[in-house]
């Protein structure tokens, strides 16, 4: 009984016990702790602490039902979802920043309370799930699962790189032309960002292109081939070209209230799965008034082709 987990790059580096309590979230604390203390999660046949850093490809084996019903913490919210796109597999929305994608407590406006408050799921059913995350500065687009079938496919496609995930950024200085950064990151506890490093990170590249170079800003597109903790802010402040409106990696404030990033595009390769139904196709999320405010700010045209 039970389910083993083979960890991919989206919980590569994240601790044990919150990766178990992101994907049992009807499990209280206390049950998974115990499980852990007890060794009924073992991490590649032996027992972890509940501090234990997943790596990829880890085999995390547990005792849980493997099904994902409504958490307490989760409840309808009346709160505005702009809606991308929405079927009965999935729903792709443009999150606003300020906004949890989930609740951190009982309550808490979220992306997946305004989900359930707009679809009208009651207690017991699936609840929407986002596959991946948003930090809750970070505006753009988001894809949730409406069902356990699609929550598994979409997991996989993911992990396979079947996924494209473009962001925009307006960045300190004059960036010109496209490149790769491909630099290797490491999480700086003391901190708590991530710091470029050489032998002991963990691999991570990001692609960019300067949409528009100005003498104090410029505009990129970003693409992630991995996924690291806080990747495109510390990769662009390595290279000398932190996100503005970041301070805790270098960007100038001038009067922004969050880092200017947006997941823009989120594009589905062409692919054979339970969703085969959205190969090829593309959802864009609209660049947020905050965003077009500041790129007339450094006085960059607002309507550039993306």
């Amino acid at each position: 009984m039970g389910k083993t987990w083979i960890i991919d790059e989206n919980f590569d580096g994240v601790r044990l016990d919150r990766f178990l309590r992101r994907n049992y979230p009807h499990i209280p604390l206390s049950g998974i702790m115990r499980a852990i203390r007890k060794g009924e999660v073992r991490v590649n046949g032996s027992k972890a602490i509940p501090s234990y850093r997943l790596g990829e490809k880890d085999r995390v084996h547990v005792p849980f039902e493997d099904h994902v019903p409504q958490k307490a913490s989760l409840s309808p919210s009346k709160g505005a979802l702009d809606v991308v796109y929405m079927d009965e597999n999935i729903m792709v929305i443009n999150k606003p920043c300020g906004l949890l994608s989930q609740p951190a407590s009982r309550g808490e406006d979220s992306v997946v309370n305004r989900a359930i408050g707009l679809i009208n799921r009651h207690k017991g059913e699936f609840a929407p799930t986002p596959v991946h995350r948003l930090d809750r500065n970070v505006s753009g687009i988001m894809v949730l699962a409406l069902n356990l079938p699609s929550l598994r496919a979409l997991t996989k496609l993911f992990r396979d790189r079947k996924v494209i995930k473009k962001y925009l950024a307006i960045v300190k200085g004059t960036l010109i032309g496209e490149g790769e950064i491909d630099v290797s990151l490491k999480k700086d506890e003391r901190f708590l960002k991530s710091v470029a490093c050489e032998g002991d990170g963990k691999k991570s590249i990001t692609m960019y292109k300067s949409l528009y170079a100005g003498e104090r800003a410029s505009l990129v597109e970003l693409e992630l081939l991995t996924g690291r903790p806080h990747q495109l802010r510390a990769h662009l402040s390595y290279i000398g070209h932190p996100i503005i409106g970041d301070i805790k990696y270098g960007g100038y404030k001038e009067g922004v209230k969050r880092p200017m990033l947006h997941a823009h595009v989120l594009e589905f390769l062409m692919h054979d799965s339970d969703l085969d139904y959205l190969s090829g196709k593309k959802f864009t999320a609209h660049v947020p008034k905050d965003m077009t405010e500041t790129l007339k700010l450094f006085q960059i045209d607002p309507n550039i082709p993306y």
